[in-house]
């Protein structure tokens, strides 16, 4: 790892990583756009809060791990690395194009972001969970993003469409947690679209755009 001016750059396999983070300034030139190889944290656009997940299963539903919003901007759980869908390749550093089928894998779990049909255990909504692993990911993982232009844009709000139930990622902002996750977020999906499920990118390692590379991603 090496600093350049006031950015942390991070070396690795096939680009260069910028760290975002709220002590640092705007992103130098090739880091505005969201690509593969990326991870980053998840902006509520309603609340402000992060897509979080931590090691504390759902009582109810699937008993799977949850997935919640929380109030830090600095809280490791909030982290999650961008994937292609199950059996797709990608090319590090290719922007991620607007309707990619895309799965998104919490960085600390190894666990993926996954929705199915348990209601949520506060609003009855449909439930969100991190499930699986390495070794372990199905159809309930993949989320299609949708976004206005031709690529996934750091500065856009964007959503995620749960492509088995075709619901939205979404949050009310209102359904709070008591004990152990006192003052989390419940995070649920919801058919209908509207501002409580965009999502915008904030903190993260963000892989800088490669030509080449997004050239290799459309072959």
């Amino acid at each position: 790892m090496m600093a350049v001016a006031l950015h942390t750059v991070v070396t690795v396999t096939l680009g260069l990583a910028f760290l975002a983070s709220p002590a640092l300034g705007g992103e130098p030139k090739g880091y505005g756009v969201v690509t593969w190889g990326s991870t980053l944290k998840l902006s509520h656009v309603g609340s402000g809060f992060r897509l979080n997940s931590q090691e504390v299963q759902y009582g109810s539903g699937s008993g799977q791990q949850s997935v919640t919003l929380i109030g830090s901007e600095t809280d490791p759980g909030s982290l999650w690395e961008i994937n292609p869908a199950a059996g797709k390749g990608m090319a590090i550093g290719a922007p991620i194009k607007c309707g990619t089928t895309l799965r998104l894998r919490h960085s600390k779990s190894g666990r993926w972001l996954h929705s199915h049909s348990f209601k949520s255990p506060l609003s009855g909504g449909q439930e969100v969970s991190a499930y699986g692993g390495d070794t372990q990911s199905d159809s309930g993982d993949n989320w299609v993003l949708e976004c206005s232009g031709k690529t996934w844009e750091r500065s856009e709000k964007v959503r995620f469409l749960h492509k088995d139930t075709k619901k939205y990622l979404h949050s009310t902002g209102r359904h709070q947690y008591n004990h152990p996750i006192a003052g989390h977020r419940e995070v649920s999906c919801e058919s209908k679209k509207g501002s409580l499920n965009q999502w915008i990118a904030k903190e993260g390692y963000f892989v800088k755009a490669d030509t080449a590379a997004a050239k290799h991603d459309e072959l």
